[in-house]
């Protein structure tokens, strides 16, 4: 969702299931395991054709473990994401050869603090969001080459407020490019690059470096055409780049979505 041409009064909802896991630190001194399993629900009403409104909720299990195996576990609502797409080039053609959108919106810091059972506040890597407000600002771009072959590239920018434990997340920037082949009507195949670049988080004021960088990966989907009304999507996302000083490793993250039009 995000890169299809609008139409007015067009409702659209969508489920996305991914799994992640990611190793920081050295084993046997500071080493941390991060994993999670997310649920996104994302809903979209474009009440012209060029003019989408999106809300999208995330629901997290985290489980973060530490090397003295001290286990914790958080499940709950993630942080929302409220945003609008305004297609600046495109809009109302009947086939376009290329839509330009802006997109613009903000992270709601809708994650609850969670605590542990002596009512402590879990790990700050362990809580489903920052817990600040993050503004978003991006453009994205979608290419239509007859029947068959398409594109779609998007850069998003996004700069977080202080959140809970006097955390503020770096700025960050999001980049998002690949080209779909669809041989039959009801099957296609994708690939491309998905490549993310943050600035240091600060601390109680203090910079933090240690997970700054630059992280690419691969994607790869399969995607199926379930009658004219819905969409289901299987893929990949395999790390390729990582210049993040951690040491930190993140394994590759299988990516599962169902997209439905009412």
């Amino acid at each position: 969702m995000g890169a299809e041409q609008p139409f007015a009064q067009r409702v659209r909802l969508a489920t996305t299931l991914r799994a992640w896991q990611q190793d920081e630190g050295i084993a046997s001194l500071d080493a941390v395991r991060l994993r999670e399993l997310r649920l996104d629900l994302t809903a979209s009403w474009s009440p012209t054709a060029w003019l989408t409104l999106s809300l999208n909720v995330p629901v997290q299990l985290r489980e973060h473990l530490a090397i003295n195996l001290e286990r914790q576990t958080a499940l709950g609502w993630g942080e929302a994401d409220v945003s609008a797409r305004v297609v600046v080039s495109g809009a109302g053609q009947l086939r376009p050869k290329a839509l330009v959108s802006v997109i613009g919106g903000v992270r709601l810091p809708s994650a609850l603090t969670l605590r542990d059972r002596e009512q402590r506040p879990l790990d700050i890597d362990a809580q489903l969001g920052a817990g600040g407000l993050t503004p978003q600002l991006g453009v994205a771009w979608s290419g239509f080459f007859g029947d068959r072959w398409s594109a779609m590239a998007s850069l998003t920018a996004e700069a977080a407020l202080e959140g809970r434990s006097g955390l503020r997340m770096g700025p960050a920037a999001v980049l998002v490019a690949l080209a779909q082949v669809q041989p039959v009507r009801w099957f296609g195949v994708r690939a491309g690059v998905d490549a993310r670049g943050e600035l240091p988080s600060f601390v109680d004021g203090v910079a933090d470096a240690r997970l700054s960088g630059l992280l690419g990966s691969l994607l790869a989907d399969v995607v199926f055409s379930l009658g004219r009304q819905a969409v289901l999507l299987a893929g990949v996302r395999v790390p390729l780049l990582d210049t993040r000083p951690g040491p930190v490793h993140t394994w590759p993250i299988p990516v599962v979505s169902l997209v439905v039009d009412l």
